[in-house]
């Protein structure tokens, strides 16, 4: 629904042919929104919804982990304790649906299985990171087990089971994010022209919070949210196999337009 009324707005403001895109955007939602499939919950979560709704948890984390305020109500009140908490499950639960290898699964891993000879064939990938990037994807072997990954191993052993109690370092997690981010933005570039405004507002992703933050510590949320989010696309444009900048295109669309005066 936020999406709807994302397209709606748009369309609202838009003009020309910019009008014409959103109105057909929000007309394919609408209908996919009143489909009997959509109803019925016939369909998985989409790659895009998946990593973006990590994204976005984890920069509200990080956002309340290095703003400087006054107000601290997370460590504070025990309802925003327990928001915290359900903030680390929530994030794992989204780690473990993207690198799932289960056939059956609609996941980062298995849309890459079947997309990497594609993107090898046309030259979207660098040799060397797509050897690397099929390392780190293998079943056994590779960064996504328990082995490997402090970020899984606190979702299969202590969020999907209660067999342990570890401690992880935020660092840890962001090292997985910071994987699976680069792939999909490599997959999304490939396969299409991007994605416009992939991210909530700083309005929209601080709502409600007007009441424990004065307005300059509003601001210094957004700040560090954006500080994030900055992060992210900045992974999205690093080579994973040795960590140098990629000048190629990346998971954000933007918009051009030109105009010519005819004589």
């Amino acid at each position: 629904m936020q999406s709807l009324q994302y397209f709606r707005n748009n369309q609202k403001k838009a003009e020309g042919k910019s009008k014409e895109f959103w109105a057909e955007r929000a007309t394919e939602l609408e209908a996919w929104l009143a489909s009997d499939k959509y109803k019925r919950g016939e369909y998985p979560q989409g790659i895009d919804d998946l990593i973006l709704e990590l994204i976005e948890w984890r920069a509200i984390t990080y956002t309340i982990q290095h703003a400087q305020t006054k107000a601290n109500p997370f460590s504070e009140h025990v309802f925003f304790k327990q928001w915290l908490i359900g903030a680390i499950y929530a994030k794992h639960s989204l780690l473990g649906k993207l690198v799932g290898n289960d056939p059956r699964e609609n996941s980062l891993r298995n849309l890459w299985w079947k997309v990497n000879k594609y993107i090898a064939r046309d030259g979207a990938c660098k040799k060397e990171e797509l050897k690397h990037i099929e390392d780190l994807f293998h079943k056994t072997a590779g960064k996504f087990t328990n082995s490997q990954s402090k970020g899984m191993l606190l979702r299969n052993t202590v969020i999907a089971h209660n067999e342990k109690n570890i401690r992880v370092e935020w660092k840890e997690i962001d090292a997985d994010i910071k994987i699976l981010v680069r792939i999909w933005s490599i997959i999304v570039s490939w396969s299409s022209f991007g994605i416009l405004s992939p991210f909530r507002t700083s309005e929209q992703a601080l709502s409600g919070l007007e009441c424990f933050f004065n307005p300059n510590e509003i601001q210094e949320l957004a700040r560090k949210r954006k500080e994030y989010l900055n992060i992210c696309i900045g992974w999205s444009r690093t080579h994973l196999h040795n960590e140098s900048p990629d000048p190629g295109g990346y998971f954000i669309a933007k918009i051009s337009i030109t105009s010519s005066v005819a004589s």
